[in-house]
Formats: structure tokens, sequence, C-alpha cells
């Protein structure tokens, strides 16, 4: 990798054996200057040429690993994947058989579930595929996101209109929060932010949403600040307590180890779970999915519920048990094709 560092460094060395007298003449920065742009074209040239092989080879090693994972976890993708559907097709039907009655009742409560279930039936998706395609700890953390979309869309069904006005108009609050920081540091992001009328704009929207909802209307989650007065700064703990699903804690502080750069989570993979000798991964792995999958199946399990109560029949009701055997059904899959090659 260092091989023009070592044939720069010996022709120096070679340059001054024979004239050690111009060793002070010499300007080392100014020197790799003048050489390097010749030696990125020529190196990027032979990169490039080489690049269509690179491609097509790795292409079929990716290929053939993933068909060898689907394989190996068949019966788990099939279960997941049938619960997504089911899941997926709940929403549509609630979707369709209530949106009018919802639109003449503003009912905002039923617009941001609905809106937040199918946000959760994508990432779900997401997750699935990059299970097949052999990234558990990507899955995992994807599935982060699905347990605060679920605990989001469980808290505003259960304290209505008012959290749901709330919840939609803190979109305000985020879009001035993101001007100001692109506004800071457009020089160097090379990328100019918005028009300060626009900027303008936003901020007296905001500043009239503070005024009217109070200062802790301005925090991360201060559209559900207000059910929280005795707290200072209300985080996504307390919401998730709110709604019962702090039991989860340690599974979303687990997830969360794939999103940051910590130490734990740079040497603990769900990827080389199975993993014999000290490696680093780089790349695609066909172990670790049974968590992932599991802890999908249950959120996504959940938000379906979530959305199925919101108008109880007796056909959500039976497909709300459905939805349950399916979610234990992937758990039961997953944990055995995990056991049968542990």
């Amino acid at each position: 990798m260092d091989n023009l560092h070592k044939q720069f460094i010996n022709s120096l060395n070679n340059k001054l054996k024979d004239n050690p007298e111009i060793a002070d003449e010499i300007d080392i920065s100014e020197l790799i200057s003048e050489v390097t742009p010749d030696a990125v074209r020529l190196i990027k040239a032979s990169l490039l040429e080489s690049s269509a092989e690179m491609l097509r080879e790795r292409r079929e090693l990716f290929d053939g690993f993933s068909q060898r994972n689907n394989e190996r976890w068949a019966k788990g993708f099939d279960s997941l994947e049938i619960l997504i559907v089911t899941c997926t097709e709940a929403g549509e039907d609630v979707n369709n058989s209530y949106r009018n009655e919802a639109v003449e009742e503003q009912n905002l409560v039923f617009d941001l579930v609905v809106s937040l279930h199918a946000r959760a039936c994508q990432i779900s998706q997401e997750i699935l595929c990059l299970m097949k395609s052999g990234f558990a700890d990507a899955a995992h953390a994807r599935w982060r996101a699905l347990h605060e979309v679920n605990v989001t869309a469980k808290f505003i069904a259960k304290h209505g209109q008012e959290c749901a006005e709330r919840f939609h108009f803190h979109d305000v609050v985020d879009s001035y929060d993101g001007m100001r920081e692109h506004r800071k540091y457009e020089d160097r992001l090379n990328e100019k932010a918005p028009e300060q009328q626009v900027i303008d704009e936003c901020k007296a929207e905001y500043e009239s949403l503070i005024q009217h909802y109070g200062k802790k209307f301005s925090g991360h989650y201060g559209w559900a600040a207000y059910l929280f007065p005795e707290h200072n700064r209300v985080g996504f703990g307390a919401i998730e307590k709110d709604v019962q699903l702090d039991h989860m804690r340690p599974y979303y502080k687990w997830a969360s180890l794939n999103i940051h750069s910590g130490s734990k989570g740079t040497r603990n993979r769900l990827g080389l779970n199975e993993a014999t000798e000290d490696i680093l991964l780089v790349g695609q792995s066909n172990s670790g999915m049974a968590d992932p999958a599991h802890a999908t199946a249950i959120s996504l399990g959940q938000i379906t519920c979530t959305i199925l109560t919101l108008h109880p029949t007796i056909d959500h009701i039976v497909l709300m048990n459905i939805i349950c055997d399916f979610q234990d059904q992937v758990g039961e899959d997953f944990l055995a094709i995990a056991k049968m090659n542990s």
C-alpha cells in the first residue's frame, strides 16, 4: 500500500547521497505536491481499467453468498415476509375503510398513526432485505428505528388529538433547527442554505408555536413535553415508559451499538457470533439473523395492532390474534435455524 511512498523516499535519499549540500534547500511538501498528481492519474487509470472485471467478480461473490444465505434462513425469511405482507395489507385496509371518515372528523390521530404504520412496514421490508443480503447488524440498527416508530404511534394513539396536533406541528421546530444548522455550515458544506426570507418565515412560525405551546416545545421531543411536567427535558425513554415498552430498553441500547461508534459496538458484531477466530467483518455474514428478525416481528405486530384498535371490530380482533401467532412463528423459525447451525 505504501509502495509509492517507499519509492519516493529511496529516490530522495539517493539524490541527497550524491548532493548532501542541497538538503536544506529541498521543500518536501512542494516536492510531494509536484509528484502526487501524476501518481493519482496513473493509479486511477489502472483501477478504472480493471474495474469491470473487479465488479463482475465481486457481484458474483455477492450473489452466490446471498443465495446460500437465503437457503439457510429460508423458513425464517418466509415467515417474516408473510407477517410483513399481512401487516401491510391490514394497514391498507384500515386506511381505505376509514380515511374518508377521518377526514370529515379531522381526526389527526388516525392520519398520523396510519402514516407511522406505513413507515413501519417500509422499514420492516428494509430489514428483511438487509438480512437476506447478509447484514444482520445493519438490520438490527434499522429495527431501532422501527421500535421508535412503534412507540411514537402507540403514544399518539393513547393521548389523542392534542398530542397528534403537537406532533404534527413539531415539524416546524425540526425544519427551523435544520435551516439554522445548514446556514451555520453552508460555506464548509459548499451548499447554500435556504434564502434568509425562507428562514425568517420559518422562524416566525416557530416562535408562534413556542408562544402557543410553551418553551419546552422546542426540545427534540417537545411535542410530548406537556404530558411530563416534572421533566425538564423529555427524552425517548419517557415516551417509551409511558406506553409500557420500556422493557425493550436493553434491546434498544443493544441495537444502538450498531449506529454509534462506541467501543462495544466496534468489538461485538451479530455477524460474528458464529466466528471461531478473531476477524474484522467488512462485508456479508450469514450469522446473527434471529434477534433482528424476531424484534422486527414484535414491533411490526404491535404497531399493526395499534391501528387495528383505532376501529375495533370482530374482524380486527381476529386479525390481531393471527398477527400474534405469526410473530411468534417468526421467532421460533429463526431460533430453530440458529440452533441447528450453532
